[in-house]
């Protein structure tokens, strides 16, 4: 039996917080002769951050590997001990990489010469990760990380720290926008919707704010948290009666 397909682009539809979208769907026959229509819905919730979590850290530099080693560890543990005492519990400073590489230069090359890298000393560095639920104080606690040794600050995000309920409500949202679009293309088609034969979903979260580089010994800029978009994406399949 031929599959018979028919593809129907309809004027927006204002659904929850959807916003406006375009109904797209797909009628066809995916097993035998069962007709079914698959359609997307997307649901999007707005949620404030109660979370801040700043990834810093600390590089230096040193002729000798374990001199770069040594000046980073006790650089380290000063950053560490100043967030501690500005609040932060040890238990939410957590340690994310420790490198260490040497440095070399490449000294300009005469015609006909080989070149060769000079090894100019040992990069070493060290980068946490703190968290904390004092979102005002998010500029003072760059500024005490910086002041403490701190130079290098990789980014920053903020989160929601119980997130199931948003996720539900924007859930809601997509199934009830994915349902309306596949009646209506149940009732172009003259048909009915029967069972859901599928669900396929995806989300999508804050991202996070880069401030990747080094930072200057002076008061970090103010960062605001704003409010976070949670989305949920669905695909459903019903058949067709």
């Amino acid at each position: 039996m031929a599959v018979v397909v028919l593809l129907v682009a309809l004027g927006a539809l204002v659904v929850g917080q959807t916003g406006c979208s375009p109904v797209q769907g797909q009628l066809g026959s995916s097993q035998g002769d069962e007709t079914t229509v698959s359609v997307s819905g997307t649901g999007a919730v707005s949620a404030e951050p109660d979370r801040v979590v700043v990834r810093l850290g600390v590089e230096t530099r040193a002729d000798a590997a374990n001199e770069a080693l040594s000046q980073n560890s006790e650089q380290m543990q000063a950053v560490v001990d100043a967030l501690t005492e500005a609040g932060i519990p040890a238990e939410d400073i957590q340690t994310q990489a420790v490198r260490l590489e040497p440095e070399y230069e490449s000294p300009e090359r005469e015609p006909g010469q080989v070149q060769q890298r000079q090894l100019m000393g040992y990069l070493a560095s060290n980068i946490v990760e703190a968290s904390s639920d004092d979102l005002g104080g998010i500029g003072t606690l760059l500024d005490t990380a910086v002041q403490a040794g701190a130079n290098r600050v990789e980014g920053i995000r903020f989160e929601v720290s119980n997130p199931s309920e948003v996720l539900t409500q924007a859930r809601e949202i997509a199934w009830q926008d994915a349902e309306q679009k596949a009646q209506q293309l149940a009732d172009l088609a003259g048909a009915e919707l029967g069972d859901v034969l599928s669900i396929n979903e995806s989300t999508r979260g804050p991202r996070p704010v880069y401030l990747r580089g080094a930072v200057e010994q002076e008061a970090a800029a103010p960062v605001e948290p704003g409010t976070e978009s949670i989305e949920v994406d669905l695909q459903v399949t019903w058949a067709l009666q």
